[in-house]
């Protein structure tokens, strides 16, 4: 007799792929449909029928287009963390951050994201004051999520402000970097290059201060105060 085959847990990842897929989806929608009407012009149904689902549908995965128009921003978010997480142990602190930035710059569709979207998102949200209050969470969770990872790195302490504070340092300077690129009219170094200069110019002050590099077991903790 032949064994019926088992099944693992591979149609549960690609349900889950596939969900990730229509989120992506209809926050690319939303943003299209934003920048070509207005985002007072735009309505959930318009969204839902641009991607083939159910209002009801967009409802399951966001509260609102603002909220779907901003959540790439999120996503970009929890893969800085694992960028920083990803970097060798022995790698300086302030080289590390640098590097995690810039690799989600090193190519052209971030995340599955197409080529243009940033320079679009960041257009359409200095555009529309609305998007304001649900990108300032979406930061503040990229924050979060970069704070987890350097006290994972670091070994510190969680609810240290040093992490909290350097997070905030990271985040802060890789949108100002952006903006200034955006508004150039002809860019002198491409993105990646202006990021990682922005971010090591940002954080060279901060990082390796009161934090070491990484988990050291072999040595004590330096001290976790402010200088």
């Amino acid at each position: 007799m032949t064994a019926e085959p088992v099944l693992g847990p591979a149609p549960v990842r690609r349900r889950d792929q596939q969900k990730e897929q229509t989120r992506l989806d209809l926050a690319l929608a939303a943003t299209e449909l934003a920048k070509a009407q207005g985002l007072a012009n735009v309505r959930v149904p318009q969204v839902a029928a641009a991607v083939g689902v159910s209002p009801r549908t967009f409802n399951n995965y966001f509260p609102s287009k603002e909220a779907a128009i901003v959540w790439p921003t999120t996503l970009r978010g929890a893969r800085l963390a694992g960028n920083l997480a990803a970097r060798p142990a022995a790698e300086p602190l302030a080289e590390a951050l640098a590097a995690a930035v810039a690799e989600m710059y090193a190519d052209s569709g971030m995340d599955g994201l197409p080529p243009g979207w940033l320079d679009g998102f960041r257009t359409l949200l200095a555009a529309e004051p609305a998007l304001h209050g649900e990108y300032l969470k979406a930061a503040a969770a990229a924050e979060g999520a970069l704070a987890s990872a350097i006290v994972r790195r670091t070994g510190a302490e969680a609810g240290q402000l040093e992490p909290a504070v350097l997070a905030a340092v990271v985040v802060g300077a890789e949108r100002a970097a952006v903006l200034y690129w955006v508004r150039q009219d002809s860019p002198a170094a491409p993105l990646v290059d202006v990021v990682r200069t922005a971010i090591d110019m940002a954080v060279r002050g901060t990082a390796g201060r009161s934090l070491p590099s990484a988990r050291s077991p072999e040595a004590p903790r330096p001290p976790q105060t402010i200088p």
